[in-house]
């Protein structure tokens, strides 16, 4: 390989990574699940995938869903928050939250759920609770807080999963328009 030139190799999380040729054979730290990986030789054949088990990967129209509920709660409280917000009351306030809370918090929670179910298919995690741990591990513990219902549950679906998390949130969310706004 030519000085300057990149390779690219999959990293032990499956994803494929590039670096500088003349890398080969030091560590790098793969940009997805931030793990080191060795930069592998010319002697090794670089571009083979990683193989998941069958039935690893969740169908795409959940990925597409995911991403259409996250961009619709986020547009919904750009126009609530940036566009309608001097002409709602409190209590108008309060009833909109829902509308687009829970698309973010469904959209968020399926890709993450999407990314710990394929820790498990890669074998580096045996649960949906070990796969969290290790975000945890990584993150810190305040992601505890986020990542408590994968903590809790053990399906293996990102659907289930998601619909579950934005219901756990829903109750803080009742919760919390309890407490702070009883009138409302």
């Amino acid at each position: 390989m030519n000085p300057g030139q990149q390779m690219e190799f999959h990293a032990s999380c499956g994803h494929l990574i590039s670096a500088p040729a003349d890398r080969a054979g030091q560590d790098a730290r793969c940009p997805h699940c931030h793990r080191v990986v060795r930069v592998p030789g010319s002697d090794v054949p670089y571009a083979s995938p990683v193989p998941l088990p069958a039935g690893a990967t969740e169908p795409m129209a959940l990925t597409a869903l995911y991403m259409i509920a996250l961009i619709a709660g986020l547009a919904g409280a750009g126009l609530v928050y940036m566009v309608m917000f001097d002409s709602l009351s409190e209590s108008e306030l309060v009833t909109l939250t829902p509308l687009w809370f829970f698309p973010i918090v469904f959209g968020l929670y399926g890709f993450v759920s999407q990314r710990l179910l394929r820790r498990i298919a890669s074998g580096r995690a045996g649960t949906l609770h070990e796969a969290a741990r290790l975000s945890i591990d990584v993150a810190g513990h305040w992601a505890a807080l986020v990542l408590f219902p994968f903590l809790v549950l053990k399906w293996r679906s990102s659907l289930l999963v998601s619909l579950a998390a934005a219901l756990f949130w829903a109750v803080l969310l009742w919760l919390f328009f309890t407490a702070v706004f009883p009138t409302l």
